[in-house]
C-alpha cells in the first residue's frame, strides 16, 4: 500500500491567466533543463527554480518531473498533427483528385510539415527518443500520439484516392510516417552530412512514386 507521500494528488488545471502562465513557465523550464542536462539528471526543485516559481507551485500542477515530460511530449505531437492537417488546405484544392501535380504538392507540404515539427531542440528530442525506449508508459503515450498523426495523414490520402496507386491508405500512411520520421530524425537529431533539401527532395520523390499514379 502506498504511503500518503507516495500517492498522487489530483493536479490542478489552471483556468486563470496567472495559473496558465505559471504552468507554461514550468513546462518551458523543464524543456530547457531536459535538453541541457538530460531527463534523469534533472529534478523538480531545479525545474521550479529555473521557472522562477515556488516548489509548491510545481507540485500544484505536476506530481513529478515525468508528468511534465508527458505534457511536453503530448504538446509536441499535438503541434505535429496540427501541422500535418494544416499543411495543405484541401478545401481550396477542389481538383486535387484530378490533378497529379496537385498530389505531388500535397506530398511536399506533408513532408515539410513533418520536418518543421522537428525543429524542436534536437537535444530535447533525443531525450524523447531515449525515454520511449526506456519507459513503457512513455512508449505507450508515443504510440497513442503516433496514431493521431497517422490518422491525419490517412484522411489526407483519402482526399486524393482516385489518383493513388495504393488501396490501403492507412497502411500507406503508416509507411509514410515511419519512413519520414526515420529520415527526419537522421537529419535533425543525428546530424546528416548531406544537405537537408537533397534528402527531403529524394524522400518526396520516393513517396510520390509509391503513392501517386502519374497521368
Amino acid at each position: 500500500m502506498k504511503t500518503i507521500s507516495e500517492q498522487k494528488h489530483q493536479a490542478r488545471t489552471p483556468v486563470q491567466k496567472r495559473g496558465m502562465e505559471t504552468k507554461k513557465k514550468i513546462i518551458e523550464a523543464a524543456e530547457a533543463l531536459f535538453a541541457e542536462k538530460g531527463y534523469h539528471k534533472t529534478n523538480a526543485l531545479e525545474i521550479a527554480a529555473r521557472a522562477g516559481v515556488a516548489t509548491g507551485s510545481f507540485y500544484s500542477y505536476f506530481n513529478n518531473k515525468k508528468e511534465v515530460l508527458i505534457e511536453i511530449i503530448r504538446n509536441f505531437y499535438a503541434a505535429a498533427t496540427e501541422k500535418v492537417i494544416n499543411s495543405y488546405n484541401l478545401e481550396e484544392r477542389d481538383n486535387i483528385t484530378d490533378n497529379y501535380r496537385e498530389g505531388k504538392k500535397l506530398i511536399h507540404h506533408m513532408i515539410k510539415a513533418l520536418y518543421e515539427a522537428h525543429t524542436i531542440n534536437p537535444s530535447l528530442h533525443r531525450e524523447f527518443i531515449a525515454m520511449v525506449l526506456l519507459d513503457k508508459e512513455i512508449e505507450a503515450i508515443s504510440r497513442e500520439e503516433d496514431k493521431k498523426v497517422i490518422a491525419a495523414i490517412t484522411s489526407i490520402f483519402n482526399a486524393f484516392s482516385e489518383h493513388s496507386r495504393v488501396k490501403d491508405t492507412e497502411a500507406a500512411a503508416i509507411l509514410l510516417h515511419r519512413v519520414s520520421e526515420e529520415i527526419i530524425h537522421y537529419i535533425r537529431i543525428m546530424g546528416s552530412d548531406m544537405e537537408d533539401n537533397r534528402l527531403l527532395a529524394e524522400l518526396e520523390d520516393m513517396i510520390c512514386r509509391y503513392i501517386l499514379v502519374e497521368g
